[in-house]
């Protein structure tokens, strides 16, 4: 967009017959500052269309060139749904960082306005963005950036905070749909949220219990064995935590089961879920083995 600039001009020179030249030389002093501030609106002008071009192109390095060491980004809306803010250069650079993670091809358009305040600039934009774990994301907002010696020093966004939550709002649908599956215990539909090379990863398991168990295929046949143990399978998500800097998703839950010789077990688990084309690619288990020893204990054959 054009900036278009006031008129420049000199002061009025009411008092010139009083103090002759020296006026003539104020004037011309007073006029300096008014062609500084036009430069300097010229020169943050063209940092925001820098911002974009480098939002546009995925240049994480000329995107942190852009920004105060303790700059402050400002968002109504973070992915826990609430109002948030990365402090600090290398907290925006990282946040970035994982959002790019998540971006396919990526279309900005914007607009620049200077503002009254020579050290503010406001801008609209839109975009359209392919996800990498499949779909889009699209958006529109408006930005307002404030800058200390033509750096970026804050900066607020707003924007359609539904579309923005609905980038996680589908893994984290996917997340609640795997725990009610198992609950149901409709295996060969929980196996429908998986890709193909999907694994689960469990870092301590109990003796008997595979540490990684690779692919869709196995990861089925071992979950309708394991699944034969259970009469019943409850789970209660107490925390789902979409990540900022990736696609995981981390989900804090608990689980209450009745195993098929009548013996109950519960555990406090973490899972961690990656996703690739909108499926499950990892899924990372942490929980008590000793606990998960008591359902191994009841697979046929088990032999413990």
């Amino acid at each position: 967009m054009t900036e278009h600039k006031k008129p420049g001009g000199l002061p009025r020179r009411a008092a010139l017959g009083m103090v002759g030249g020296a006026t003539i030389a104020g004037a011309a002093g007073l006029a300096r500052p008014t062609d500084a501030v036009a430069t300097g609106r010229q020169d943050r002008t063209r940092i925001v269309h820098a911002f974009y071009r480098a939002l546009q192109a995925k240049d994480i390095d000329a995107f942190a060139e852009l920004w105060t060491e303790d700059a402050v980004y400002r968002v109504p809306v973070d992915p826990a749904g609430k109002p948030g803010a990365l402090v600090g250069r290398e907290a925006i650079v990282s946040g970035l960082r994982g959002f790019f993670a998540l971006f396919g091809k990526t279309q900005f358009t914007w607009e620049v306005e200077p503002l009254r305040d020579p050290n503010q600039v406001m801008a609209t934009w839109s975009l359209d963005i392919e996800l990498l774990a499949g779909g889009r994301y699209r958006n529109r907002g408006v930005a307002i950036f404030r800058f200390r010696r033509n750096r970026i020093v804050e900066f607020v966004e707003y924007f359609d905070t539904a579309a923005f939550l609905g980038v996680f709002a589908a893994k984290i649908d996917t997340a609640r749909r795997f725990f009610h599956l198992l609950h149901t215990k409709e295996i060969d539909a929980w196996a429908e949220l998986w890709h193909e090379q999907g694994k689960i990863i469990v870092p301590y398991p109990p003796d008997g219990f595979p540490s990684v168990i690779d692919g869709k295929t196995e990861i089925l046949r071992s979950f309708r064995e394991l699944f034969e143990v259970y009469q019943t399978f409850d789970t209660e998500l107490t925390g789902v935590h979409p990540a900022v800097d990736s696609d995981a998703i981390c989900v804090e839950y608990t689980v209450a089961a009745t195993l098929i010789n009548g013996e109950r077990y519960t555990n406090d688990n973490l899972a961690v879920f990656r996703f690739q084309d909108g499926l499950i690619s990892a899924y990372h288990d942490y929980f008590d083995p000793r606990r998960f020893a008591e359902v191994i204990d009841a697979l046929p054959g088990a032999g413990r």
